[in-house]
């Protein structure tokens, strides 16, 4: 059994807007890639055959999600059975039929329980409209006929419905047939992009602003890239460490009172920084001050503190401690093993506190209320990944 189909490739194309992570790596030439796939069909050769079916079609499956829920089970395993632990996939508790993903035993030092997760800020029903969206992408890029200009696309909303992107093309087929590069370069270099012409599409909800901007003379009458040459969306406020506390939250309790330190690894897939991971864990930063202290000679009095809506803080005090550490990775694809970031970041509060092996990768531990980081091993140098 293996995860990828075995054929000689030839397709050195980037990967479309349509295209899930698993088809593209399945498909894909490209240099580097064919390295990807010998290392993850080694490493699924080493988990549980009775378990390898499920975690199959998971990896295979077109729902991003699902395939990194599964890639991100395979390298937590391949990564522990390299620091020599023993593993139990799903595992059987006393009182529940809840099962968490691993029960991982140490050859020395106490088993724990590692639960894996993906977290992301975008819904269901934004990956839903995400992808309506990259179809109509794909069809301009394979249907529409230019080779005198790159498209400029001003987007703004989203489709409620699957816009129609044949009549899409045809509609910008119709209007770059009847432009001059030359004379629509002279309006770009007399007006800038408010002199060029412009093209509504509407939609359902959706709002699409096409312009032709002009290639270069020497790079005219060649079909060698791709029509969309650049994209512009809506603003959209960033919230990132929700997702994360959110995640983490719904496994915090689902098993009970375990005999052994629970774990939760989660996988972010955007990229985040330290002020995200600090408030998903302690709560969001605040400004507080003290009116009390104006006055004509002094100074407001101001200073930092949290509000207690983290994983671990609230009004009434710490909370979800029966999570003993969050193994927490960013942006963790099957193409950015040996770049990505994963720390252990501990619970100052747990119940069952962890010192297991996790501990040889870098970590951030409470020291005098604050979380002090400690350096470790990456993840590439676990796995043995070169790193380039």
């Amino acid at each position: 059994m293996k995860l990828f189909d075995q054929f000689e490739r030839t397709d050195h194309e980037p990967a479309k807007y349509g295209d899930s992570i698993f088809a593209f790596i399945n498909r894909t030439a490209r240099d580097g890639f064919d390295q990807v796939r010998h290392e993850l069909e080694s490493w699924f050769t080493h988990y549980p055959r009775q378990e390898q079916r499920e975690l199959r079609a998971r990896f295979r499956s077109n729902i991003d999600t699902q395939h990194h829920s599964a890639f991100f089970e395979l390298i937590l395993h391949e990564t522990l059975l390299l620091l020599g632990c023993n593993i139990v996939v799903h595992p059987t508790i006393p009182g529940t039929e809840k099962r968490p993903d691993f029960l991982v035993e140490p050859m020395s030092g106490e088993p724990f329980y590692l639960e894996a997760l993906v977290a992301t800020k975008e819904s269901a029903a934004e990956a839903a409209a995400r992808s309506r969206v990259n179809t109509v992408y794909d069809v301009i890029n394979r249907k529409v006929n230019t080779s005198d200009f790159f498209l400029w696309l001003e987007v703004e909303g989203v489709p409620q419905t699957q816009p129609p992107a044949s009549k899409i093309a045809t509609f910008l087929n119709e209007r770059l047939s009847h432009l001059d590069p030359d004379e629509v370069m002279t309006l770009y270099e007399i007006g800038g992009m408010d002199a060029i012409p412009s093209w509504l599409f509407e939609c359902d909800g959706w709002v699409i602003e096409f312009q032709p901007i002009p290639k270069k003379p020497g790079a005219r009458n060649k079909k060698t890239a791709r029509p969309i040459g650049a994209l512009s969306t809506d603003f959209q406020k960033m919230d990132l460490s929700s997702p994360i506390r959110d995640a983490i939250s719904k496994k915090a309790n689902k098993y009970g009172e375990l005999s052994f330190p629970f774990v939760v690894a989660v996988n972010v897939l955007e990229h985040i920084d330290e002020i995200d991971i600090m408030e998903a864990l302690f709560g969001r930063g605040q400004f507080t001050i003290d009116c009390t202290q104006i006055s004509s000679s002094k100074l407001v009095n101001s200073e930092m503190s949290r509000i207690p809506d983290g994983l671990w803080t609230s009004y009434a005090g710490p909370r979800n401690t029966r999570v003993s550490a969050v193994l927490l990775a960013t942006q963790l694809f099957p193409f950015s093993i040996p770049h990505a970031d994963v720390r252990l970041y501990h619970n100052p509060w747990v119940s069952k506190p962890y010192s297991s092996v996790l501990t040889r990768l870098p970590q951030a531990v409470p020291e005098a209320n604050r979380m002090k980081k400690v350096d470790g091993d990456s993840l590439a140098s676990v796995l043995s990944l070169p790193v380039s």
